[in-house]
């Protein structure tokens, strides 16, 4: 990562119900229930969703299956909760930022990453990758504001 420029997508939506609802189903191990690029979430440590804890995921996008190892970098409940990969086969640091609004919450994922691979890596990311993340992202907002909203 060091000197390298990784790619970063940030999407929001504003869903009708407050933070407080939405943030037991944001925090890591329910992020596949509402994201389908990610499979599973595994913790591998004995504390969970706090500052310092790990988790093993699995994700698929644009054809690509990516393992990884993750740590918490930063949780404030009911408003953030950020992740960077560790190890695996994806450099990528993660977050979902919940902001109160008039007539609920804004939800914001946020993706920072860098293909495997080097130049044939940002090749592969400008032809495929990027729209397919943009893609699941929008396709996740949606799907957790049907979820929290019905």
């Amino acid at each position: 990562m060091e000197g390298d420029i990784l790619t970063r997508i940030e999407k929001s939506i504003e869903i009708n119900v407050s933070p407080e609802k939405i943030w037991p189903i944001v925090r890591w191990e329910n992020v596949p229930e509402w994201f389908d690029t990610v499979k599973k979430v595994e913790w591998t440590s004995k504390e969970h969703n706090k500052v310092g804890s790990t988790f093993h995921a699995i994700s698929e996008a644009a054809g690509a299956k990516m393992e990884y190892d993750a740590e918490i970098t930063e949780v404030i409940e009911n408003e953030k909760m950020a992740a960077r990969t560790t190890g695996g086969n994806l450099t990528s640091i993660s977050s979902v930022s919940l902001s109160p609004t008039e007539a609920g919450t804004k939800v914001t994922i946020t993706q920072e990453y860098e293909m495997p691979y080097s130049v044939i890596g940002k090749l592969i990311d400008k032809l495929r990758v990027r729209k397919a993340m943009e893609k699941s992202i929008d396709d996740a907002l949606k799907k957790l504001k049907d979820t929290m909203e019905k």
